[in-house]
């Protein structure tokens, strides 16, 4: 049979953990395959995010592309069938027709058909055109601490960085919590601060995102004042998985 496109790795968890935390902000999504690998950018229904995920062809021991193509897939489906293949000696996904072939290698060879869809194409905001006036990179143990911290204060987190530190601050009626990381310090790798910058972001999109952390040992978070903020994982055999989210504006 003719394979338009066909691709295994020995590391699945990169693949299972992009579609997962695309399927956290997506219903459906449409992948391109492309000669440098598989690529998704996808609005979630209430424009508050953008997911953009970047899957290297470097990830994969195989890469076989006969010509680009989008391909629309229900993202719980796709991501029940990957799930599958958690702690499995390799992973191969195949284009073939209308469908994907997913086969799990573990001593055994197991094969999933996962139905292609007819997705039509939504404007996405132009996300490559923001321009950034903070960029953070810390470790993502930290952000998470700091986001399950604010999550019982209040539903929403400002983020504020400064010429020489970085702090998350989530204020309440009664209480606030806070992380402040300045530089020298072991958790912030990076600090880069062309102008003061402070704004608001809603904590359960920020949760999702951070199942990103799986595939790297730093976050990087670009922003400016009352702005859209970037996040930015990316794993060291150049796969990415980054979200834009809006800003929560003040009254």
């Amino acid at each position: 049979m003719e394979v338009y496109f066909k691709a295994s790795t020995k590391e699945p968890e990169i693949i299972i953990t992009a579609v997962q935390t695309a399927a956290e902000i997506i219903d459906e999504g449409i992948f391109k395959l492309g000669k440098d690998g598989i690529s998704l950018t996808a609005a979630d229904r209430a424009m508050i995010a953008v997911i953009d995920i970047f899957i290297s062809k470097d990830v994969f021991d195989e890469y076989e592309v006969g010509e680009e193509k989008e391909i629309g897939v229900n993202m719980t489906n796709f991501l029940s069938v990957l799930k599958r293949a958690s702690g499995s000696e390799k992973l191969s996904i195949e284009l073939y027709q209308n469908r994907l072939i997913v086969t799990i290698f573990d001593g055994t060879k197991r094969k999933f058909y996962v139905p292609l869809l007819e997705i039509a194409k939504e404007e996405i905001p132009p996300i490559h055109q923001l321009e950034f006036k903070a960029k953070v990179t810390i470790k993502p143990e930290l952000l998470k601490d700091a986001i399950e911290d604010a999550e019982i204060i209040t539903d929403a987190v400002t983020f504020h960085a400064k010429k020489s530190s970085f702090q998350i601050n989530a204020e309440g009626d009664i209480s606030k919590s806070e992380l402040e990381l300045s530089e020298g310090e072991d958790g912030l790798v990076e600090l880069d601060v062309k102008e003061e910058s402070k704004a608001k972001y809603p904590i359960d999109y920020l949760q999702k995102i951070l199942k990103a952390a799986k595939i790297s040992d730093e976050v990087s978070i670009m922003f400016s004042q009352d702005y859209p903020m970037r996040m930015d994982f990316k794993s060291e055999n150049k796969a990415r998985i980054s979200m834009v989210l809006a800003p929560r504006v003040s009254e």
